[in-house]
């Protein structure tokens, strides 16, 4: 006795997909780029508390592409590496530091969160720093995106449209007259 059986039907994942959580999370880290820039407009206190947030959300960013930074660590003198990925590696090594001398500086300048606890308010050379490093990010951050600007705009259409359908490989033919 022969059977059948069934195809087995995928249940569909509830919430989201991880390059939508991996577009939100980087919405957000620009967004907050963006705000924190702004200091003239949200002020000395919204400042440095929007530079903290930043800094959560590009840990968070981090992490979730660790794997990513550890594998092409270990094959950056590949020949076989794209252009592309060697390119985007040193952009992110570059934010990386930027991000970390604009953090760094960002605490001894500090005039509303950390004086409180000794630290901060040291005008002068950290001020200067400071304002360097925070604008070669922005410009690293505008290579960032250009670099990346196809997966942002594929998927911002897939989050926001769903997925497109696919294509027929061959085309439809008219049944043959009888």
């Amino acid at each position: 006795m022969t059977t059948t059986r069934k195809p087995i039907k995928k249940k569909k994942k509830k919430g989201l997909s991880k390059a939508n959580k991996n577009l939100l999370i980087d919405a957000a880290i620009s967004l907050g780029f963006l705000a924190t820039f702004a200091q003239e407009i949200t002020g000395q206190t919204l400042h440095e508390w929007l530079a903290m947030a930043l800094f959560v959300g590009l840990t968070t960013h981090l992490a979730l592409h660790w794997n990513w930074v550890v594998g092409i660590t270990k094959k950056i003198f590949s020949a076989k590496l794209p252009w592309k990925t060697r390119i985007s590696y040193v952009l992110n090594i570059g934010l990386f530091a930027c991000f970390g001398l604009i953090g760094l500086s960002g605490m001894m300048i500090s005039e509303v969160i950390l004086p409180p606890f000794g630290l901060g308010n040291g005008p002068g050379l950290w001020e200067d720093l400071h304002e360097a490093f925070s604008n070669l990010s922005m410009l690293l951050v505008g290579g960032h995106v250009a670099l990346h600007a196809k997966w942002i705009i594929n998927t911002t259409k897939t989050a926001l449209f769903g997925k497109p359908k696919k294509k027929r490989k061959t085309p439809r033919r008219a049944p043959l007259p009888a």
